[in-house]
């Protein structure tokens, strides 16, 4: 945990899997499904309804988005640890404002697994321009990570950015052989968050195995 994983700050340095194979163990021990979100999930609960560029800024043109969606940096405080208040480290979950529904740190003081492999041109549109529940694809090297971090500038923590994984730089350092499955020895601001689908069903707990 590098010293900052603890008591209320977010998990950090745990890889992908791991962070998978928690919420199977977590699902085994309570009863109920716990998983990654999907990224069009996460998207959807972070703009808590809002189609600009942050969840609490209005829609704005694409020269705001690119810069960081035109919000200042006391503004941007109030809701996210970022490069410009976090001193370089995450914070307790929660210190500071939520989202319109609730939910805290949805944007910086670490990025999130989602369950996603990784796409650069993101989630597919069909024919009609719409898809319920969208996934992205099936297979992959990456996965999706959303939100930022405590070292990220304010374009990196719009509603709409989109990083991910880079599994094997993130274990440059790792001295075992072959290197961990579990911990990264590179990443110190990428956690995650689980959520429990209202419904679930058998098919949807087997996809997870990606």
């Amino acid at each position: 945990d590098q010293g900052w994983g603890k008591g209320k700050r977010p998990a950090i340095t745990m890889t992908h899997y791991a962070a998978t194979k928690y919420c199977q163990w977590l699902s085994e021990v309570t009863g109920r499904h716990y998983r990654l979100p999907t990224e069009a999930e996460w998207e959807y609960a972070c703009r808590a309804g809002n189609a600009g560029a942050y969840f609490f800024s209005p829609e704005e043109g694409w020269w705001a988005r690119w810069f960081g969606g035109g919000v200042s940096e006391e503004e941007l405080a109030r809701y996210a640890w970022n490069r410009a208040n976090s001193r370089d480290r995450t914070h307790p979950v929660g210190s500071l404002q939520p989202n319109p529904w609730g939910l805290y740190d949805l944007l910086g003081n670490v990025k999130e697994f989602c369950l996603d492999f990784y796409d650069a041109e993101g989630l597919s549109h069909d024919a009609a321009g719409v898809i319920r529940d969208p996934r992205g694809p099936e297979t992959g090297e990456e996965h999706v990570v959303r939100g930022g971090s405590f070292r990220s500038r304010p374009a990196a923590l719009r509603s709409a950015a989109r990083d991910h994984t880079r599994h094997w730089a993130w274990l440059e350092t790792d001295p075992q052989t072959p290197k961990s499955v579990w911990w990264y020895s590179d990443s110190n601001e990428v956690g995650f968050r689980v959520v429990r689908p209202y419904r679930s069903t058998a098919s949807e707990a087997d996809q997870e195995g990606q």
